[in-house]
């Protein structure tokens, strides 16, 4: 395979913005075809990731939308979806075709405009990730499952409540040192721990936000970095992996264990 190349990068912050889906995509993308000095280039592909953006914000066709807003046509267009690891797989998807051969200038972007609906709706929209048959139609919610999954290792574990705070204690510190992130305040234990219950042993700080905002890349192959003379800016991406587990948490071999992670990994 032909070797893959990150050369630009471009992140808007993060939170609840007035910016429509294609701006925030559209700032993401400028930033980083800026930072890796191709703005003026013609690119082969764009690849764009995004969860439900259909439902969230009522654009469909998404990819295409944007490579025609960002002035890239006749660039191939493609959107993937894989739930909220979406942007990973559009990097993913990007290095396939570089590595092929298939691409050798490619703009990865991936976004998100979750605040455009009120929290119930966004509910309904995220909830369609989990196996309807197996679960949604008997009630079940992605916050139920997930403090099921998080009630079994710390049962299997010995885990505290509080030990279980540190995890959202660290994001809010690394939050804290982030000019982009959508909380940057820190929290403390105590403060998680008494949280309000959203589903036990789960409190309000364990829980995501959802949140509206965009990062891209820009990723070539090594005779485009030779070409543009970017060699002294470019990382070489080592690996890549993917992988599924089975649908309904019911299913699963073990409940502590993310079976997906570990294939990719």
């Amino acid at each position: 395979m032909d070797p893959v190349y990150i050369v630009g990068v471009g992140m808007t912050p993060f939170g609840v913005l007035e910016d429509s889906i294609l701006e925030l995509a559209e700032k993401a993308a400028h930033e980083a075809m800026t930072d890796s000095g191709t703005i003026e280039h013609r690119f082969d592909r764009v690849v764009v990731g995004s969860q439900n953006p259909d439902e969230f914000t009522g654009m469909g066709h998404l990819s295409t939308l944007l490579t025609d807003r960002l002035g890239m046509v006749p660039a191939g267009a493609t959107r993937v979806e894989t739930g909220p690891s979406s942007g990973s797989s559009a990097f993913e998807v990007a290095y396939a075709f570089i590595a092929a051969g298939l691409a050798d200038l490619v703009l990865v972007i991936g976004v998100e405009k979750m605040s455009s609906v009120d929290r119930g709706t966004a509910s309904s929209i995220l909830a369609k990730m989990m196996s309807y048959e197996n679960e949604t139609r008997y009630g079940a919610t992605p916050t139920a499952l997930a403090a099921m999954v998080t009630r079994r290792y710390m049962h299997d574990f010995g885990l505290t409540r509080d030990e279980l705070s540190l995890v959202p204690v660290k994001a809010h510190r690394n939050g804290a040192k982030n000019p982009l992130a959508h909380f940057q305040k820190e929290i403390s234990v105590e403060t998680v721990s008494n949280g309000r219950i959203v589903s036990d042993p789960l409190t309000l700080y364990d829980c995501c936000p959802t949140s509206d905002g965009a990062a891209a890349l820009v990723v070539m192959s090594k005779t485009k970095m030779r070409e543009l003379g970017c060699s002294d800016r470019a990382i070489k991406v080592l690996g890549i992996g993917h992988g599924t587990d089975f649908h309904a948490v019911q299913h699963r071999l073990s409940l502590t264990s993310f079976g997906a992670t570990v294939e990719a990994a």
